[in-house]
């Protein structure tokens, strides 16, 4: 896409090439895209239909994320996953392998586990068949009356397995390409900051009634910050926000989240900036040195946090990747920050087969010391439907940012079954990451459909 529709103003492609230090190239890399201007049809928020396609062509063939590997920390840790109708164990077998199965025993179909646990072994409570942890048969309870068994394989079948970035992916399909291929070039992004240098602190999950991708959607644009969450706009260059797109599954959006955006801001001196933007961010006062910025301060801050908490030089990094908002999306619903500025991770999916409830869950991660064993990861809490972000005293000044999030998404999904319009209008550039993933979606619909 040509410049002739990004802002006037400095994008990520510019503040990186003033930065104190120099970003790796592929995080620096900045892309050109045209997705068109069509709508999206409405009826794809909001029909049965539509979201019963999604699960046969796409949720059934995608390369999805299903847990972090600190939820399996230890042999014989197990968790589920749920997607639509369909329920998977992820289990640890060994220190360095990690596998996923259908949640069924091959008798009767009755699941073997529920939730999250650890076990020697998969027994089945309906009639104890029992299955190893890496899922070779072990027990077929009264086995002279299955004799139809003996020439069967009764190994519980694979789910496909991928890892990066401390957490485990799979996909259903048994004959699905390779995960390093679906990723494509994220690793390299991360590669100054790997994810996997993080430990869980806390997972957070909530059932929001609207469809899932409403509600992800929420979280791949910039373009709401002012109406939505307008105490952010006086240091945040959110209108100049960059976008790119990495190949067909990768897409990011960029903001530069503490500098001087607003008029009144821009005149400030610098300590008169930094008290300014510590009180409205939430953040400790900072004192500036003689001729210092308050983004350089701050950042040079953070990288002292860092290498305290990781035991690790932190000095490389830039100061964009210690301060600033720069979120990834992994199609079709894993969405992590990237460096220190935001250390969120969202994951988005359905509320089980509902194509008008979905499941938003929010990871916060912290530093962790790379000369231990990364800590198990805190378990999820289920905010309920009556309680706000707000009140959860872990997510601190996001809370606030979430709840009005959550807002838009319970207005949009009721507007979009009142509108009389028959598609939604998206633009062409700073709405361009959602118009890319819906195209995917439909190239699973297409080539299963053929």
């Amino acid at each position: 896409m040509s410049n002739e529709f990004v802002g006037k103003q400095p994008t990520l492609a510019d503040w990186l090439a003033n930065d104190s230090r120099t970003a790796p190239p592929a995080y620096a890399r900045r892309t050109e895209f045209d997705m068109g201007v069509n709508d999206i049809p409405i009826e794809r928020y909001t029909s049965r239909e539509f979201h019963e396609l999604e699960m046969k062509y796409m949720w059934s063939r995608a390369w999805q994320m299903a847990c972090h590997e600190s939820d399996i920390p230890d042999v014989g840790d197990y968790i589920t996953y749920e997607i639509g109708q369909r329920s998977f164990i992820v289990v640890r077998t060994a220190t360095d392998d990690v596998r996923a199965f259908p949640n069924a025993c091959l008798h009767r179909g009755m699941q073997l586990v529920d939730g999250q646990g650890r076990t020697p072994a998969f027994a089945c409570r309906f009639h104890g068949w029992t299955w190893n942890l890496d899922g070779t048969l072990r027990k077929i309870t009264e086995d002279w009356d299955f004799p139809q068994v003996n020439a069967r394989n009764m190994c519980l079948p694979q789910a496909n397995v991928g890892r990066w970035g401390g957490f485990v992916f799979l996909n259903p399909d048994r004959d699905a390409g390779s995960f390093e291929d679906w990723i494509g070039e994220l690793p390299q992004h991360f590669a100054s900051a790997p994810l996997e240098n993080r430990r869980v602190v806390l997972h957070v999950a909530r059932r929001i009634p609207a469809n899932w991708k409403v509600a992800m959607e929420a979280f791949l644009e910039s373009y709401h910050v002012s109406p939505t969450h307008p105490e952010s706009v006086a240091v945040s260059e959110y209108a100049e926000t960059q976008y790119d797109i990495y190949g067909p599954n990768l897409s990011r959006l960029a903001t530069i989240s503490i500098a001087p955006a607003a008029a009144a801001t821009k005149t400030m001196a610098p300590q008169a900036f930094a008290d300014f933007a510590a009180k409205l961010t939430r953040r400790e006062p900072v004192q500036l040195k003689e001729g210092e910025s308050y983004r350089n301060a701050l950042a040079a801050q953070r990288r002292r946090d860092v290498e305290a908490a990781q035991g690790v030089a932190a000095d490389h990094l830039t100061d964009v990747e210690m301060l600033d908002a720069v979120e990834y999306f992994l199609f079709p619903n894993f969405l992590p920050w990237h460096g220190y500025g935001l250390p969120i991770v969202y994951r988005f999916r359905p509320d089980g087969d509902r194509h008008d409830s979905a499941v938003m869950e929010i990871y916060l991660l912290a530093p962790r010391r790379l000369d231990e064993p990364c800590p198990a990861a805190a378990a999820v809490e289920w905010l309920p439907d009556d309680k706000p972000f707000a009140d959860h005293a872990g997510l601190g000044r996001l809370g606030m940012i979430f709840d009005q999030d959550y807002q838009n998404i319970i207005g949009i999904q009721k507007g979009l079954h009142s509108t009389i319009s028959s598609g939604v209008i998206l633009g062409r550039y700073q709405e361009a990451r959602i118009r890319h993933y819906h195209g995917r979606i439909d190239d699973f619909i297409t080539t299963g459909q053929d």
